[in-house]
């Protein structure tokens, strides 16, 4: 019986390692910081003129990332415009947005997101590596070596087909550029 009990304690406490050590290792964004790069983002690429007063931020679904843009951007400007933070849960609000963050619970919604907002002046920001690729103009990821580094990679051609300019110091800040 005390065989049985000391093998299963030691499988628990392995487990137990197991869980904590992944724990550690599936960092997340620290979302104070990303709302300080979609503000500063906005420092360093034009928009075409558009009819609304206001500079729309949406965020696609429910994120956390909602209330750190609120307490950090919304009472900043891109130019005159006001920014205004707006949850967004249809792709056909986001024709609204002047950015639209993807979280990464939404990032399924990739595909029918871009083609909703193909050649339109809406920059797509994603947390999800790899996301520039498959309709994504932004992608703020953590480091894969060094998880305390944020980095981001954009995709150039989107992001000029949709009417915004993108300047040449953003592009060399970023980790990836395609």
């Amino acid at each position: 019986m005390l065989k049985r009990l000391t093998y299963r304690s030691l499988l628990a406490a392995i487990a137990l390692l197991f869980i904590a050590r992944t724990d550690v290792s599936a960092q997340k964004l620290d979302y104070e910081l990303v709302s300080l790069y979609v503000y500063n983002f906005t420092k360093y690429i034009e928009w075409p003129e558009k009819g609304s007063n206001e500079f729309i931020v949406g965020v696609y679904g429910t994120s956390p990332i909602t209330d750190m843009l609120t307490k950090y951007i919304s009472t900043k400007h891109v130019g005159v415009r006001p920014i205004v933070v707006k949850v967004i849960n249809t792709p056909e609000d986001a024709n609204a947005c002047d950015i639209l963050f993807l979280p990464m619970s939404q990032s399924s919604r990739i595909k029918p997101l871009s083609d909703q907002l193909k050649g339109k002046p809406v920059l797509i920001i994603s947390e999800k590596y790899g996301l520039g690729r498959k309709g994504a103009d932004i992608t703020i990821f953590l480091d894969e070596d060094d998880e305390e580094k944020t980095k981001f990679e954009i995709n150039k051609t989107s992001i000029t087909g949709c009417g915004l300019n993108i300047s040449s110091n953003l592009l060399r800040l970023a980790a990836q550029v395609y």
